[in-house]
C-alpha cells in the first residue's frame, strides 16, 4: 500500500487510513502517545505499523487523531533513500516526529483545499510549513530544537541539483540558519524565509506566498519533479498528509501523492517544442568533456561541461525553405599585391619554386612528363578560408526582434543562409552550427551545414527547421566550435558567433561567471590562431559583449534587416583581416 490511499483528514478516516492502522501493532505506544497529548493540547494516539505490512510508509502519518510511525529492521533501507523510524537512533527519531506532528496539530490548518496548486508548489509549500511550525513550536518549548537538530540533513553534493536535492538543501539551511550553501536559490530561499520570519512567523499566508514563488522559481529553472518519487527529505516529518484536501476523489490525484513509494515513475509532460523536439530523430554523434573558466578561483574546472554533439532530425515545411532562397548578398573581397605571399607553381615568375624544381628532376629520372610550372612570383590570389557561424539557439532566441514581425531566430536563419550562398559561390568553405544547453551537463551542439558542403536543400531545411529552447552556455559551445574550425582546411580560419544577448544558464546564477568563462574561450582560440567575432542583436548586453569579445570583437545590430549586411561585415573582418 502507498500513500495515494490516504485521504486527507478532512474528509474523516476512509478506508485507506483504517488500511494503513490495520497494520498497526497492539499494544499502542504509550509514551509516545502522552508526549503528544502533552505538546497538542489534545487526545491523541501515536501507533506503530506493522513491519511486515505491505507497501507500508517511508513516513510518518498525522491525521486528526493517530500518528503512525512506519516501522522496520533496524537500519533498514527504503525506497528514495530514507531511513525508518527504527533504525538505531529509533528513541530520538520518533521524539522528534512526535514533536513535529504536534507542531503541525498547534499551529497548521489542516485539510487546506489543493484547488490549483501542482505537484510541485504542494511539495515546497509543504516543505516551508514544515520549517514554519517547528519554529514557531521552537519559539514556545527551546528544548526541542535538541530533538530536531540531529537530524539535519547531511552537507549535500554540489553537482546534484535535483528537485529532491534541492528541497533537501534548503531545508537543512532552515534547520539551522548558521550552516551555508552555495545554491542561489536556496540561499535566496533561506533569506526570504528569515525576512518573514522576523516580521510574523504566524502570517500562514505570507509564508505560502513565499512558497508559490520558490516553486515558480523552479519551474523557470526547468528542475523536473516526479512525485512517484518523491519523499519528504527530514526522516522524522510527516507525508503532509495532514495539510491537503484533495477533494471529492477518494484518493489523492496520483500527481499529487507526495508520498507514494514503488509505482512505476511517470515521465513528465513535455512542453510542445521540446514534444516536438523529442518526435524527431536527432543522431548523436558525440559527447565531449570541457573545462569551464572559474574567475571566482582564478582557474578552469577541468571537464566540468559535456556537449552532446547532435545531426538535427529537424525537417522545413515549404514555405520556410523557400524562405531561405533569398537574394545575393554582396561580399567584400581585398585583393593587395603581398611580396611576402609568394604564389608557387606559375608558368612564369622572377624566382624557382625550389620545391617544383625538384619534383620536375624526379619525374625526369623517372622518365615521366614533368610539369613545367616551377616559377614563383608575389601575387595578389587571396586564399582559401574556412569559416563557422554559431547560432544561438537557446529559448530567447524566439523573442520578436525590434522594429521586425519576426522572431530572432528567424533572424538569424534567414542571415546565416544569405551568407552560406555568398561564400559558397566566392570558393571558400563555411559551417553553420547551432547550441543550447541545459545546465552543464547538456550543452547540445547542432551541426547544420558542415564545411565544404554544398547548401542543398536538405542542408538549408536544417537551417530552417532549427529550434530555440533552453539556456546560453557559450564557453562550452564556444570551445567545442573552436576545435571543429581549427581542424578545418584553409589559411584563414574564423569563427562567426549570432546571438540574441549575454550568455545564461538555469544552474548559475552570478550574471558574471559565464561571461568571464566565455571571455577565456576566446581568448584561448585566438592564441590558437583562430579569429573569433560576434554579431548580436542586444544593444544592452554592450558591456558583456565587450568583455566577451573585446573592443573590436563584436557588433551590435539595432536594425534586424540589417542583420545580413552585419554578418557579412563580420565575415570580412574574419576573414580579411
Amino acid at each position: 500500500m502507498t500513500m495515494r490511499g490516504l485521504h486527507s483528514p478532512g474528509q474523516g478516516e476512509g478506508a485507506a487510513v483504517a488500511r494503513v492502522r490495520s497494520a498497526a501493532r497492539d499494544p499502542a505506544e504509550p509514551e509516545l502517545s502522552w508526549l503528544l497529548c502533552g505538546l497538542a493540547g489534545r487526545a491523541m494516539a501515536v501507533e506503530s505499523l506493522d513491519p511486515e505490512a505491505a507497501g507500508a510508509p517511508p513516513r510518518p502519518v498525522l491525521t486528526a487523531t493517530h500518528l503512525l510511525l512506519p516501522a522496520g529492521a533496524p537500519g533498514e533501507p527504503v525506497a528514495g533513500g530514507a531511513s525508518r523510524v527504527d533504525a538505531p537512533d529509533a528513541a530520538a527519531l520518533r521524539r522528534a516526529a512526535v514533536a513535529h506532528a504536534a507542531a503541525h496539530l498547534l499551529y497548521s490548518p489542516a485539510a487546506q483545499p489543493v484547488a490549483s496548486l501542482k505537484p510541485m508548489g504542494l511539495a515546497v509549500v509543504s516543505a516551508v510549513e514544515d520549517a514554519r511550525v517547528e519554529r514557531v513550536l521552537a519559539a514556545l518549548y527551546p528544548g526541542v530544537r535538541r530533538w530536531f537538530r540531529p537530524f539535519i540533513p547531511p552537507p549535500p553534493d554540489p553537482t546534484d541539483l535535483s528537485f529532491t536535492a534541492l528541497v533537501r538543501r534548503l531545508c537543512r539551511l532552515l534547520m539551522d540558519p548558521a550552516l551555508r550553501d552555495d545554491n542561489h536559490w536556496v540561499n535566496k530561499a533561506r533569506d526570504r524565509f528569515e525576512t518573514q520570519a522576523a516580521a510574523d512567523l504566524a502570517d500562514i499566508a505570507a509564508f505560502r506566498r513565499l512558497a508559490s514563488l520558490l516553486a515558480n522559481d523552479l519551474g523557470q529553472m526547468r528542475v523536473r519533479f516526479n512525485p512517484l518519487q518523491y519523499v519528504v527529505p527530514v526522516a522524522y516529518r510527516d507525508d503532509n498528509s495532514y495539510l491537503w484536501d484533495y477533494g471529492d476523489a477518494a484518493e489523492p490525484p496520483p500527481a499529487l501523492a507526495l508520498g507514494s513509494q514503488g509505482a512505476a515513475p511517470q515521465a513528465r509532460e513535455a512542453a510542445p517544442g521540446e514534444r516536438q523536439a523529442e518526435s524527431d530523430e536527432d543522431v548523436e554523434l558525440g559527447r565531449y568533456g570541457y573545462p569551464e573558466w572559474d574567475y571566482r578561483l582564478a582557474r578552469g574546472r577541468p571537464d566540468w561541461c559535456t556537449v552532446i554533439e547532435r545531426l538535427p532530425g529537424w525537417r522545413a515545411d515549404a514555405a520556410p525553405l523557400a524562405g531561405l532562397r533569398p537574394p545575393r548578398l554582396a561580399l567584400p573581397r581585398a585583393r593587395r599585391l603581398d611580396r611576402a605571399r609568394r604564389l608557387r607553381r606559375q608558368w612564369e615568375g622572377d624566382d624557382i619554386d625550389l620545391n617544383a624544381a625538384i619534383e620536375v628532376m624526379i619525374d625526369r629520372r623517372l622518365d615521366l612528363a614533368p610539369d613545367a610550372r616551377f616559377f614563383q612570383r608575389p601575387g595578389s590570389q587571396p586564399g582559401v578560408c574556412s569559416t563557422l557561424v554559431l547560432l544561438d539557439l537557446s529559448a530567447s532566441a524566439n523573442d520578436p526582434a525590434p522594429q521586425d514581425g519576426a522572431t530572432v531566430l528567424d533572424l538569424e536563419k534567414r542571415a546565416a543562409a544569405l551568407l552560406v550562398g555568398a561564400v559558397a559561390e566566392s570558393g571558400d568553405r563555411i559551417a553553420v552550427h547551432g547550441f543550447c544547453s541545459d545546465t552543464r551537463a547538456a550543452v547540445h551542439y547542432y551541426r547544420l551545414l558542415d564545411a565544404g558542403a554544398p547548401p542543398t536543400d536538405a542542408a538549408l531545411g536544417r537551417i530552417a527547421a532549427a529550434r530555440a529552447r533552453y539556456s546560453t552556455r557559450l564557453g562550452a559551445a564556444l570551445r567545442h566550435a573552436g576545435e571543429l574550425a581549427l581542424r578545418a582546411p584553409g589559411e584563414r580560419r574564423a569563427l562567426i558567433v549570432v546571438t540574441d544577448g549575454a550568455p545564461s544558464d538555469i544552474d548559475v546564477h552570478d550574471p558574471r561567471y559565464l561571461v568571464e568563462d566565455a571571455r577565456e574561450a576566446v581568448l584561448a582560440l585566438r592564441r590558437r590562431g583562430l579569429r573569433v567575432q560576434c554579431v548580436a542583436l542586444d544593444a544592452k548586453a554592450e558591456p558583456q559583449l565587450r568583455a566577451m569579445f573585446g573592443f573590436r570583437g563584436y557588433r551590435i545590430v539595432l536594425n534586424a534587416a540589417a542583420l545580413p549586411a552585419a554578418l557579412a561585415h563580420g565575415y570580412s573582418r574574419a576573414t580579411l583581416g
